[in-house]
């Protein structure tokens, strides 16, 4: 039906999120199953054979009642269990107080949050390891060909250090000045890690020592008690203040993106809808405080 309004794969395919291909397919699907011809090129556009009009009037009813069905079931106060991939940063500090509250308010939704490295995430949806992934990412537009990406905000990455760190009581910290210092990862592919180091190079330093920890509290610890540095997306800067480190005044840093990924093509529960809302929602919340208004809503 929406290939009909349209008139056009390529826009059709961008109306209902799908790869023109897949799109193609699923037309072709359907005509092999019908054994029929249901729309034809013609004059530049899409339009109806004699036996897709006839199909047309049955498309129709078929999606009346769809959304009559749906909008009934919605109703009702079912529990809807959703399955949340992200990194460690996003899921347990930029938004580890937005799932508590889901968690807290909502009976109707239950969350099953994995903390893996970002980079993992899209690899995980495909394999429907999980309903929805929250990522830091490089990219606003991040996640594989068959997925979609729901954009929050956009945020700058700070370095942090123990108050004791020689570079804690400088005015501005540059590339140049992180030569031969040590520094605390959580993961060699994450994206922020790796455009971090590469940064490094580029401006000629070279680190005296890199930690490769997974935990994020194993990263914070190591900074703690030694002279290490560690990389913090800004939002998470407040949470980690409070574990005693403190952030530098670093004035060559970059910017990265938080966003939602969702499969393509995929039916969409009630509560998962629910989820991106609140998620949107919860992004105006960080922006109206004073210790996160400097992200950039999406």
């Amino acid at each position: 039906m929406t290939l009909v309004q349209e008139k056009n794969y390529l826009k059709t395919s961008e109306k209902l999120n799908y790869a023109p291909s897949t799109l193609a397919k699923h037309i072709h699907a359907l005509e092999d199953e019908l054994q029929t011809q249901l729309v034809e090129y013609r004059s530049g556009k899409i339009e109806m054979t004699c036996d897709g009009k006839r199909f047309m009037r049955y498309a129709d009813e078929m999606l009346s009642i769809y959304f009559k069905v749906q909008n009934e079931f919605q109703q009702v106060k079912t529990i809807g269990s959703i399955r949340v991939a992200g990194g460690e940063l996003m899921v347990g500090f930029s938004f580890g107080e937005f799932f508590v509250d889901v968690e807290t308010k909502r009976q109707d939704i239950s969350l099953k949050v994995n903390a893996i490295c970002c980079a993992r995430v899209p690899e995980w949806l495909n394999q429907n390891e999980v309903d929805i992934g929250f990522v830091q990412t490089l990219d606003p537009q991040a996640g594989d060909d068959g997925q979609q990406t729901v954009p929050l905000f956009e945020e700058r990455l700070c370095l942090m250090v123990s108050p004791d760190h020689p570079l804690a009581r400088q005015k501005e910290v540059r590339m140049s000045d992180l030569d031969r210092q040590n520094f605390s990862y959580t993961y060699e592919d994450c994206c922020f890690t790796d455009e971090f180091r590469r940064c490094l190079t580029q401006s000629g330093s070279r680190p005296s020592s890199e930690l490769f920890l997974g935990s994020i509290h194993a990263v914070i610890n190591t900074v703690q008690e030694g002279d290490r540095i560690c990389l913090i997306p800004y939002v998470c800067v407040p949470k980690v203040r409070q574990m005693g480190l403190v952030e530098l005044n670093w004035v060559d840093g970059f910017q990265i993106y938080d966003v939602i990924l969702i499969q393509k093509g995929v039916y969409r529960s009630h509560s998962i809808n629910c989820l991106i809302r609140m998620a949107r929602e919860y992004v105006q919340v960080l922006k109206r405080r004073e210790e996160t208004k400097e992200i950039v809503i999406l």
